[in-house]
C-alpha cells in the first residue's frame, strides 16, 4: 500500500557525490623496504592457509605493517586485494556494508548482481542482498580476492559484529578476509577458530625476539651497538616494534647515544610517552605546531593545512615528516591526503587538550568551514562538534538534510546528529526538529516521534504564549503547517483512524488553500489510504488522483509513485487482480529501474504485485518478488504494506511446503504489530492463523487464538458485529463452521456479503462465496454449494481472482469438481487448470507474464551446472571433484540453490528445479 509520504528517494546520483572517503579505500604507503623478520614472515606465511586471518595487538605492535606484508605476498599469488581503513563512522552498520561493498567491486569490476548505484538509501536489508550476489559471483568466477580490514578495534556496535560474522558465513572460500585489531575477534567468531577457519596472530608473534630486534636497530642504519646495548632496549621495550622505531628516532637524533640507552633503561615513566618526549624533544618548534594542529584530525591534507591552519608550508613541513620517518601514512598516491600513526596522534591529542584547549577549538572550527566549502559535509560536521560550537554543527546539519535523508537515505545518520545536540541548542530550530521527526517515523520510532512533536507544541506555545493551533497570526505558516502535517503523518504511520480524521479536518479548514503543493499532495494521499482502510474505494481513487496531479506539479517521483501504486492496489481488491498484477508489475520495473532494486519505494511496489500475483496463481513472480521487497517491505512502511509482506511470503512458503518457515514468517508479523502497536496488522496475522490451523486439523490452537482475538463463540452467530474488522468476523465464521456451531451462520454470512458487495471488496466477496460453499457442502447442501460457488468461480474469473477460491481448504476442489462434471463452469479453460492446481497446493503451472523476474533468471550457470548434476545422485565429495573445486565451496552453493528455490534438500531442490524447467 502506499505510503503517505513515501521516503524521499530521488533518482541515483553520478558516483562523484563524495559517498566515500576515497583514502579509506587504498592501501596505506610506507617509505622504503619493509624489514625481513623471518621468525614473523613465516608464521604470517602459514597463516594464509587460513581463510580469515586476524592480527590482534596493542598499539604499535606493527599491524598494518604485517598486514602490508601479507597484501605483497598475495599481490605475488595473482590474488587481488582490496582494503579499508575503519574509523569510529564505520560503526553504522549501513556504512560499513557500503565500504566493503565498494572495494570489493574496486577490485573487481562487475563482480555481484547488483552495484551499490542499485541502493539509493542506506539500508541494511538491501546492501546484505548486494553484497551475497558479490559473494555468489565470486564463487561462481571462483576469483581469488582479499580483503584487508584496518584498525576494527575502532568498531564497536554488535551489529557490525554480527554482519561480519553473517559475511564470513555466506562468503566462499575464494574471498579472504585479514583483519587487523587492538583486541581478539568477539566471542561469536569462536566457531570460525573451532572449524579452522580463523589465523589468530596476537602479540606473542607481532613481539620481536631479541634477534629480531637487533635486525630492527641494523636495519635502521644506527651507529654501531652493542650486544648489551641491545639487550637492554629488547628489555625495556619488550619487542615492541613501535618502541624500537622511537629509540632508533631518538639515537639518530644528534648527541644522543649510550647516555640516552642508560637514561632509558633506569625511568620507571611510560615506555610511549617517554620515548615520545624524547623523539618530539629534537623536533624544530614550527614543525612541533604543525604536528600539534594536524594530528587533531583522522586525516588531513596540505589544502586543509594552508587554507585552514594558517600552515602555508605545509608541503615542505610534510616533506619533513616523511623524510625523518615521524609516523607518518601516506593514504593516496598522490601525496594529497596523510595521517598519523595512532599512537603519535592519541598523544599529541591528548597534549593539546590538556594544554592548549583553546587552540584546539579554534583549529576544529576552521577545519569545520573548510570540509564544509569542499562538501565533506560529515567531516565538517564531526569538526564542529570537536570544537565544541553546538551551533555551528546544527547549522551544518540543517544546511544538509535533504542530502542526507532524501538523497542518501541516511535516516540514522541525521537521528545521531540530532541526539547530540541538547534541548538549548534545538530549542529554537523548529524545522530541523520536524525532520528529526520525520526521519524518526519512517525509521519505526514512533515514540521518539511523538515525543519530540509534543516538546514542539510546548515549546511554540511557551515561546508565543499562545495555544499553537489558536496562534496562526503570530507563529510562522510554514512551520505550523509542517507541524500538523507531522502529526498528521504520525497519526497515520501509526494507525489512528480517527486522529487522522480530526487532524485532516484541522489542517484542511487552515490551510488547503494557502499550503505548498507537496503538502497538498501528502495529506490527500494519506487520506487516500484511510479510505482504503475504510472500504471507501471510489473516495480512495478521487483522493489519489488528485494528489497524483499535485506531486507532478512538484516533480516529485516519490509521490506520483505512491499514487499510481494506491490506483492498482484498489483494482485488485476491487476484483481486478490480473489487471492490477500488469500495472504494477510495470511500475517495479520502473522503480527498480529509477531507484534502485532494493529502494524503499520499489520494495513497498514489489510486495503489493507480490500479492497481485500470488493472488492470481503466479506464485514463481510472487516467490522472486518478495526475494528482493520482503525484507525492507516488513520493516518500512504503512500497515497495509505490512499485511502484505507477511501474508504473501508465508502463503509462498506454504505453497512450497515450507511451513515451519511460514509459521515462523506469520509470527513475525505478529511481534512487528505488538511492537508498533499496529492492531490491523495482528487480526490480519491472527486471521491467517487461523485459517492455517484449521486446515491442518489443529483446532484447539485455532481456538485459543480466536479467544486471544476476543472471539467468543458462546454467542449466537447472529451477533458477529458487521461494525468489526473484517478479518475478525472472518475468524469467527470459520471458527464456528470447524467446531459445529452452525446456528445463524449462514445469516451472519450473508449480512457480510452484503455489506463487501456495497462496498466493492470484490475480492473478499469472492473469498465469502468460497466460505458460504463449503459451509453448505458440510450442511448437505451440495446444489446450493455448487450455485454459490459458481458465483465465486465467475467472479474470480472475471478479475483473474484464484487464490482467495482455492485458499478456503480442500473442500473447495470436491464442489468444484461437481461443477465440473455438471458442465456449469463457463469459464476459460486455462483459469479452471489455474483453479484445480492450486487446490493441489502447487505454485500454478502457467507462467508468469514478466518473465523477466523468474527464478531461472536469478540462477548462476555454477549453479545450475550443480543442479544438473545433483540428478545423478553425486555426493559433496564428488561434487567437488567434478567440478574442480572444495566441498566447502559445494556446500556454499548449495545453501544458495535452496534459498534461491526455497527448498530445504537435494529431492526437493531437483523437483523444484524440474518443475521450473530449470534442468
Amino acid at each position: 500500500m502506499a505510503a503517505p509520504d513515501p521516503a524521499p528517494t530521488m533518482p541515483r546520483a553520478p558516483r562523484a557525490d563524495g559517498r566515500f572517503i576515497e583514502t579509506k579505500l587504498r592501501r596505506p604507503q610506507v617509505a622504503g623496504e619493509l624489514v625481513a623478520l623471518a621468525r614473523l614472515d613465516r608464521a604470517l606465511t602459514a597463516a594464509l592457509a587460513r581463510r580469515v586471518v586476524c592480527l590482534s595487538a596493542p598499539a604499535g605492535f606493527g599491524k598494518t605493517t604485517s598486514l602490508l606484508k601479507l597484501a605483497r605476498a598475495l599481490d605475488a599469488e595473482g590474488c587481488a586485494t582490496c582494503w579499508v581503513s575503519l574509523d569510529a563512522q564505520d560503526n553504522e552498520t549501513a556504512r560499513f556494508l557500503q565500504y566493503v561493498i565498494e572495494a570489493l567491486q574496486r577490485a573487481l569490476p562487475g563482480v555481484g548482481q547488483y552495484m551499490l548505484a542499485d541502493v539509493s538509501e542506506a539500508n541494511v536489508d538491501a546492501l546484505k542482498a548486494i553484497l551475497r550476489s558479490v559473494c555468489e559471483d565470486l564463487a561462481a568466477r571462483a576469483t581469488q580476492l582479499a580483503l584487508f580490514l584496518d584498525d576494527y578495534h575502532l568498531i564497536d556496535n554488535p551489529a557490525v559484529h554480527a554482519v561480519l560474522a553473517w559475511l564470513l558465513k555466506v562468503s566462499p572460500d575464494c574471498l579472504r578476509v585479514l583483519i587487523a585489531s587492538r583486541y581478539c575477534l568477539p566471542a561469536g567468531m569462536d566457531g570460525l577458530r573451532r572449524q579452522q577457519v580463523l589465523a589468530d596472530i596476537g602479540s606473542a608473534e607481532l613481539s620481536l625476539t631479541l634477534d629480531e630486534t637487533a635486525c630492527f636497530l641494523s636495519a635502521a642504519q644506527l651507529p654501531a651497538l652493542s650486544a648489551d646495548q641491545v639487550r637492554t632496549l629488547f628489555e625495556r621495550t619488550e619487542g615492541w616494534a613501535a618502541g624500537l622505531q622511537l629509540v632508533a628516532m631518538a639515537l639518530q637524533a644528534e648527541g644522543r647515544g649510550a647516555g640516552f640507552i642508560d637514561e632509558f633503561s633506569g625511568t620507571d615513566r611510560d615506555v610511549s610517552a617517554y620515548l615520545l618526549e624524547a623523539v618530539l624533544a629534537q623536533v624544530p618548534p614550527a614543525v612541533m605546531r604543525f604536528l600539534s594542529l594536524t594530528a587533531l584530525f583522522d586525516r588531513f591534507s596540505p589544502a586543509l593545512c594552508s587554507d585552514a591552519l594558517g600552515q602555508h608550508d605545509a608541503g615542505a613541513t610534510i616533506a619533513w615528516i616523511r623524510a625523518h620517518n615521524l609516523f607518518l601514512i601516506a593514504l593516496d598516491d598522490g601525496g594529497q591526503w596523510f595521517r598519523y600513526h595512532h599512537l603519535l596522534s592519541d598523544y599529541l591529542r591528548g597534549a593539546t587538550a590538556a594544554g592548549a584547549p583553546d587552540q584546539a577549538c579554534l583549529a576544529y572550527r576552521a577545519a569545520s568551514a573548510w570540509f564544509a566549502r569542499e562538501g565533506l559535509q560529515d567531516e565538517a560536521i564531526a569538526c564542529a562538534f570537536q570544537s565544541g560550537d553546538l551551533h555551528l554543527a546544527a547549522d551544518l546539519i540543517e544546511r544538509c538534510v535533504e542530502d542526507v535523508t532524501q538523497r542518501r537515505g541516511d535516516h540514522d545518520q541525521l537521528i545521531r546528529w540530532y541526539q547530540r545536540l541538547p534541548e538549548e541548542t534545538l530549542f529554537e530550530r523548529i524545522g530541523l526538529r520536524l525532520s528529526y521527526v520525520r526521519s524518526a517515523m519512517w525509521s519505526g520510532r514512533l515514540r521518539e516521534a511523538q515525543g519530540a512533536l509534543l516538546a514542539i507544541e510546548s515549546d511554540l506555545a511557551l515561546r508565543y504564549a499562545v495555544s499553537v493551533y489558536e496562534g496562526k497570526d503570530a507563529i510562522d505558516a510554514a512551520i505550523l503547517g509542517d507541524l500538523q502535517i507531522c502529526w498528521y503523518m504520525f497519526h497515520v504511520f501509526s494507525n489512528r483512524v480517527e486522529r487522522v480524521r480530526e487532524s485532516k479536518r484541522a489542517w484542511g479548514a487552515q490551510w488547503e488553500r494557502s499550503g505548498n503543493p507537496i503538502d497538498i499532495a501528502r495529506v490527500k494521499l494519506a487520506a487516500a489510504c484511510f479510505a482504503f482502510i475504510e472500504h471507501d474505494y471510489r473516495e480512495a481513487l478521487a483522493l489519489s488522483a488528485s494528489a497524483q496531479t499535485f506531486y507532478e506539479r512538484c516533480d516529485y517521483y516519490a509521490g506520483v509513485v505512491g499514487c499510481r501504486r494506491m490506483r492498482w492496489v484498489l483494482a485488485r481488491e476491487r476484483g481486478q487482480a490480473r489487471e492490477a498484477e500488469q500495472g504494477l508489475a510495470a511500475l517495479y520495473e520502473e522503480n527498480c529501474r529509477e531507484l534502485g532494486t532494493y529502494s524503499i519505494i520499489a520494495a513497498n511496489t514489489g510486495i503489493q504485485l507480490a500479492d497481485a500475483a500470488y493472488e492470481c496463481g503466479h506464485v514463481d513472480l510472487a516467490r522472486t518478488v518478495l526475494a528482493n521487497a520482503f525484507d525492507m517491505s516488513s520493516k518500512y512502511g504503512l500497515v497495509t504494506d505490512f499485511i502484505a509482506a507477511f501474508l504473501t511470503a508465508s502463503r509462498v512458503l506454504r505453497c512450497d511446503r515450507q511451513g515451519e518457515a511460514a509459521n515462523a514468517c506469520l509470527a513475525d508479523g505478529l511481534a512487528l504489530g505488538r511492537e508498533r502497536s499496529l492492531p490491523r496488522l495482528i487480526v490480519a496475522v491472527q486471521a491467517e492463523r487461523v485459517r492455517v490451523c484449521l486446515q491442518e486439523g489443529r483446532v484447539d490452537e485455532a481456538l485459543k487464538i480466536g479467544r486471544g482475538a476476543g472471539i467468543d463463540l458462546a454467542q449466537p452467530g447472529e451477533s458477529a458485529g458487521l461494525a468489526r474488522p473484517s478479518e475478525l468476523v472472518l475468524i469467527e465464521l470459520r471458527l464456528r463452521l470447524a467446531t459445529g456451531r452452525l446456528q445463524g451462520l449462514g445469516l451472519s454470512i450473508d449480512d457480510l456479503l452484503a455489506q463487501t458487495r456495497k462496498q466493492q471488496r470484490v475480492r473478499l466477496t469472492v473469498r465469502l462465496l468460497a466460505l458460504k460453499s463449503v459451509l453448505l457442502q458440510q450442511t448437505g447442501r451440495m446444489d446450493d454449494a455448487c450455485a454459490v460457488l459458481g458465483a465465486a468461480v465467475a467472479l474470480g474469473a472475471a478479475g483473474g481472482l484464484s487464490r482467495s477460491i482455492v485458499d478456503e481448504g480442500p473442500e473447495v476442489r470436491a464442489v468444484l469438481e461437481q461443477l465440473r462434471r455438471r458442465g456449469s463452469l463457463p469459464v476459460a479453460q486455462d483459469y479452471l487448470n489455474g483453479l484445480f492446481s492450486a487446490c493441489d497446493d502447487a505454485p500454478a503451472s502457467n507462467q508468469p507474464f514478466c518473465g523477466g523476474l523468474g527464478a531461472a533468471a536469478k540462477m548462476s550457470q555454477r549453479e545450475l551446472e550443480i543442479l544438473k548434476l545433483l540428478q545423478c545422485g553425486l555426493d559433496n565429495r564428488h561434487l567437488a571433484v567434478q567440478l574442480a573445486i572444495s566441498e566447502g565451496t559445494v556446500k556454499w552453493y548449495l545453501r544458495n540453490i535452496y534459498q534461491k528455490l526455497l527448498v530445504s534438500s537435494r529431492t526437493a531442490a531437483i523437483a523444484r528445479a524440474r518443475e521450473l524447467r530449470l534442468i
